[in-house]
């Protein structure tokens, strides 16, 4: 079976109500940060509407033909639109794939169900394709497009979606869903859950492919950057080497941290709590604007780094790392 994460049975019920009063439009926009679940939402949803049975039922019974097929992963109902390769673009190839999908008629029943994920990874054209089957759709239609940038989305796409919202979210049910799923671990669930901004399954990925010790090195690097005579070119090498957007992603919490502790110093409602003692250290010699000019260009090459153009990685990192000191000397 496909279940729905706890901290999404508001969106759920909210949906289900929906379904029962015959009130659900034929495109929903998805949207929350990465680690929301949008994904395995839309999958527990789709499978919800096509199940055979009492379509009045909180969930898919798992157990009709239909949800024994979507279990399979070959529903003839269900299409999925991702991109080939991940961080690349959704093809105009796909779209057209998905337009004459759900003109067709269903197999198992009087839905079709097609999800795009993420919506973003739509370009101009592609967008502009899709249109017309958001404008006009087919009956037996419903499209589930996934974003977790939907200001990124055209206007045109977003106005013909009805949007359901993920927000972040915090409490003693995802603090204890948490505490569940990481075992045995020195950092807490509140840590980890402060750390990835209320983002459950954000949380969890800090503990694999060593992202906090990515913090540590990259803090490390930037104390070494206030000395004389550090190796940009070599810091920069290292950091792409990291990943370059989880590099980003970490100097722009860091240095909302370290702007904090300019402004307020031990009373700082800071994210990086652990860390607190280095971070002290580290923004001594700092400089409050150069620290608000450096937030705005990690924040730049942030959204490079994720947006559908192919940037430079390494380009990328020897700008903020030169910059670090002095970020009015490269324009």
């Amino acid at each position: 079976m496909l279940d729905i994460y706890p901290w999404q049975k508001q969106q759920w019920h909210h949906l289900l109500q929906m379904q029962h009063q015959q009130r659900l439009p034929h495109a929903l926009l998805f949207s929350g940060p990465e680690g929301t679940g949008l994904n395995q939402f839309a999958q527990s949803f789709a499978m919800q509407l096509l199940c055979l049975s009492k379509k009045d039922s909180k969930q898919a019974c798992g157990t009709c033909q239909s949800c024994q097929l979507y279990l399979a992963g070959n529903h003839p109902d269900k299409l999925m639109i991702e991109p080939e390769d991940s961080g690349k673009q959704i093809k105009i190839a796909q779209i057209r794939e998905l337009i004459e999908y759900v003109s067709l008629k269903s197999f198992s029943g009087n839905t079709k169900v097609a999800i795009l994920d993420p919506a973003e990874a739509m370009n101009r054209a592609t967008a502009n394709a899709l249109l017309k089957t958001l404008e006009e759709p087919p009956p037996q239609s419903m499209l589930l497009l996934l974003s977790h940038r939907p200001s990124s989305l055209p206007i045109t796409i977003r106005s013909r979606c009805q949007r359901i919202e993920f927000n972040t979210m915090s409490g003693p049910e995802v603090t204890e869903w948490v505490n569940s799923q990481i075992g045995d671990t020195e950092h807490s669930a509140e840590l980890l859950l402060q750390l990835s901004y209320g983002a459950p399954l954000k949380s969890l990925e800090l503990l694999e492919d060593e992202q906090l010790e990515q913090r540590s090195i990259i803090i490390k690097d930037l104390k070494q950057l206030s000395k004389t005579g550090a190796d940009v070119v070599k810091i920069a090498a290292k950091w792409q080497e990291l990943g370059c957007t989880s590099v980003l992603g970490w100097l722009l919490r860091i240095i909302q941290d370290l702007v904090r502790l300019k402004l307020v110093k031990d009373k700082a409602n800071i994210v990086n709590i652990d860390m607190k003692q280095d971070l002290q250290d580290l923004v001594k010699p700092l400089d409050l604007r150069a620290l608000v000019q450096n937030y705005d260009l990690v924040h730049n090459k942030y959204q490079e780094s994720v947006g559908l153009m192919n940037y430079n990685e390494l380009s990328l990192l020897e700008e903020v790392v030169i910059r670090w000191n002095n970020p009015e000397t490269v324009k």
